[in-house]
C-alpha cells in the first residue's frame, strides 16, 4: 500500500513556502497573466482576463502567497513602470500595462520637466479602483495626462470636497488630515453609486472642456 502524505500532517517547516517559492509563484502569475492578456481576443476578452486573475489570486492565497496590495488609504506616490510590476501592484508585463493604458484601464503621466518617461499614479492600483476606473477614463480620453491626473486628485464641490480618486476608491488619500462625517458617508456608499457620482463629475468636466474648445 502506498502511503499518502497530507499537507496538515507535514512538519511546520515543510508546510511554509520559502521566499524562493513565493517568488516563483509571483513570476508564474505574471507570466500567465501576460500571456492571457496577449492571447485572449474578442468580446469575451476582458471577462476571461478577469476570471483568470481571480483564479490566480485564489491560488496564491491557498499557497500562502501575499494578497494584492490593499492599503487602508490611497498613496499619493507615482511609480515607474518597473516599480508597478516589481512591487506587485499588477500582474501584467510592461507591454501589457502600456496596452492597458491605451485601452483606458489605467493612466500614466509624464514627470514635470521631462519630455519622455512615464509614471503611474499608485492610487489607481488599489482595489476596487481597477474594476471601476475604465468608464471614467474613457470619458476623459483625449485630454492631456496632466489634466486627467488633476481631475482625479483635486477636490470637487459635487463630491463634498473629496477628489474623484477618493470617491471611486471609497478611501481617503494618505495626505488628508481628516474626513468629516458627510465625506465618510459618501465613501461608504456602494461601489456602483460611487462610480455613478464620479462619472457625473467627469461628464460635466468633459462638457465644459468641449465648450471651451468649441
Amino acid at each position: 500500500m502506498t502511503a499518502h502524505l497530507h499537507h496538515d500532517t507535514l512538519a511546520p517547516e515543510l508546510q511554509a513556502l520559502t521566499d524562493s517559492d513565493l517568488r516563483l509563484v509571483e513570476q508564474f502569475s505574471r507570466l500567465l497573466t501576460a500571456q492571457l492578456d496577449i492571447l485572449a481576443q474578442g468580446p469575451e476578452r476582458q471577462r476571461l482576463i478577469d476570471l483568470a486573475t481571480r483564479a490566480l489570486h485564489e491560488a496564491r492565497a491557498s499557497l500562502g502567497a501575499p494578497p494584492p496590495l490593499t492599503p487602508r488609504q490611497l498613496p499619493r506616490s507615482k511609480l515607474k513602470v518597473s516599480d508597478v510590476i516589481g512591487q506587485g501592484w499588477v500582474e501584467l508585463s510592461q507591454a501589457s500595462l502600456y496596452r492597458a493604458v491605451e485601452n483606458n484601464r489605467f493612466y500614466c503621466v509624464t514627470p514635470k520637466g521631462r519630455s519622455i518617461g512615464k509614471e503611474f499614479p499608485a492610487w489607481q492600483f488599489v482595489q476596487p479602483v481597477p474594476e471601476l476606473i475604465a468608464p471614467v477614463l474613457a470619458i476623459l480620453a483625449g485630454q492631456p495626462s496632466s489634466e486627467i491626473h488633476a481631475f482625479w486628485v483635486s477636490g470637487a464641490d459635487e463630491l463634498n470636497e473629496l477628489s474623484p480618486a477618493e470617491m471611486l476608491a471609497g478611501k481617503s488619500f494618505e495626505t488628508r488630515a481628516e474626513i468629516h462625517p458627510g465625506q465618510q458617508a459618501l465613501l461608504n456608499l456602494p461601489a456602483n453609486e460611487r462610480l455613478r457620482k464620479v462619472l457625473a463629475v467627469a461628464k460635466w468636466q468633459h462638457r465644459g472642456m468641449a465648450d471651451i474648445v468649441g
